[in-house]
């Protein structure tokens, strides 16, 4: 299996209120030796050219799109460098609507990105404020538009179910844009509030309230079938894509596919160990600096462990889980054990196990 690339930029003009990703407040000194410390990491930390083709490039955060887009160019020839890059290559960019400008993705074009993600949340004005986003409802379609306008046509855009002030008729509006604005790739998240991200505090002590979640459930179903009657496909729980616009980097972490992270906080695994590198700016620098490991941690992934992997990440595909592939590559006694479950759970309606296929149901999907 060809690996997944995941480079990680931190930065963010400033950080949303339901965050609890890795990221800062860029600042273009920090940005330039974290540049240098990542194509050190990818030149010196990374399997010989000869060893490894790769087939997917995807660059998170943060906001990626936030630093130059010189520094993106570069990660990836330093990629081409170290890894056999097929021709086809899926490189994925996370940005947001307001840093998207003519020069950058032209940029991004000229040096190989072929997907955008872009994180949208909202387009109810409302919701994109309490949550602190930087863009407006309007700001979304004329980004696609210019994307559109640079060459691009594999774009996903990010929507948020749980939103403070958001609605029934809030959310069907965005469903709605969705379908008017024709775009190829959604993802749908549940909000997810951290303890320590500053929404979380506001939330318990009342400031303010976040929808039930009985609502977000049926917008949830709703939102199911609204997308299935506009051509979407659903191929995993919270993504939905049109023929041929599923994203292959994310299918390699749901298959149990090998990536290999660099930057800070990154994760890899390669198909028997997982790894993490530093979370610390400083202690990732420090170690970039002086040739050292960046890896704060590094453990092998036993059988049982990898079996429990298989069923709690292929579970979210809607493909769901071959049972006969299972059989053949594991011990039939360890199988064994979850067979009496999966069927306890297929009569309570919360799986379905068909052919060889196990496959949650829409009633534990919500």
């Amino acid at each position: 299996m060809s690996p997944g690339l995941y480079i990680h930029i931190p930065f963010c003009k400033t950080k949303c209120s339901y965050c609890h990703f890795i990221s800062m407040p860029y600042d273009e000194a920090i940005a330039d030796r974290y540049r240098k410390a990542v194509l050190r990491e990818i030149k010196y930390f990374s399997v010989p050219r000869t060893a490894m083709d790769a087939d997917s490039i995807y660059f998170g955060g943060g906001t990626p799109g936030l630093i130059p887009a010189e520094h993106i160019s570069e990660f990836i020839g330093e990629c081409r460098q170290r890894f056999n890059i097929s021709t086809d290559c899926e490189i994925s960019l996370e940005a947001n609507p307001d840093i998207i400008s003519v020069d950058k993705a032209s940029a991004y074009r000229s040096c190989g990105v072929s997907r955008i993600s872009m994180g949208a949340q909202s387009f109810e004005a409302l919701e994109l404020k309490a949550i602190g986003r930087l863009h407006t409802s309007e700001t979304i379609p004329a980004s696609l538009s210019l994307l559109r306008g640079s060459g691009f046509t594999n774009i996903n855009l990010d929507l948020m179910l749980g939103l403070p002030h958001q609605t029934a008729e809030s959310w069907r509006r965005n469903l709605k844009m969705i379908d008017r604005l024709g775009i190829p790739h959604i993802s749908i998240y549940m909000l997810d509030l951290d303890e320590e991200c500053p929404l979380k505090s506001l939330v318990d002590c009342g400031s303010i309230s976040i929808p039930e979640e009985d609502l977000i459930s049926d917008l949830y179903l709703e939102s199911l079938d609204f997308l299935s009657s506009c051509g979407y496909i659903q191929y995993e729980i919270s993504n939905f894509a049109r023929p041929g616009y599923a994203c292959r980097h994310n299918l390699k972490y749901w298959n149990r596919e090998p990536v290999l992270g660099f930057g800070l906080g990154s994760h890899s695994f390669d198909g028997h160990s997982r790894s993490a590198n530093y979370p610390q700016l400083g202690d990732y620098l420090q170690a970039m600096e002086s040739e050292s490991s960046p890896r704060s941690w590094s453990r092998e992934v036993t059988d049982r462990q990898a079996l429990e992997e298989t069923f709690f990440l292929g579970l979210r595909l809607s493909e769901g889980v071959d049972w006969n592939r299972l059989q053949d590559t594991n011990n039939g006694d360890q199988l064994g054990k979850y067979g009496k479950s999966i069927n306890d759970l297929c009569n309570r309606g919360l799986m379905e196990w068909k052919d060889s296929r196990i496959r949650l149901t829409s009633s534990t999907t919500s």
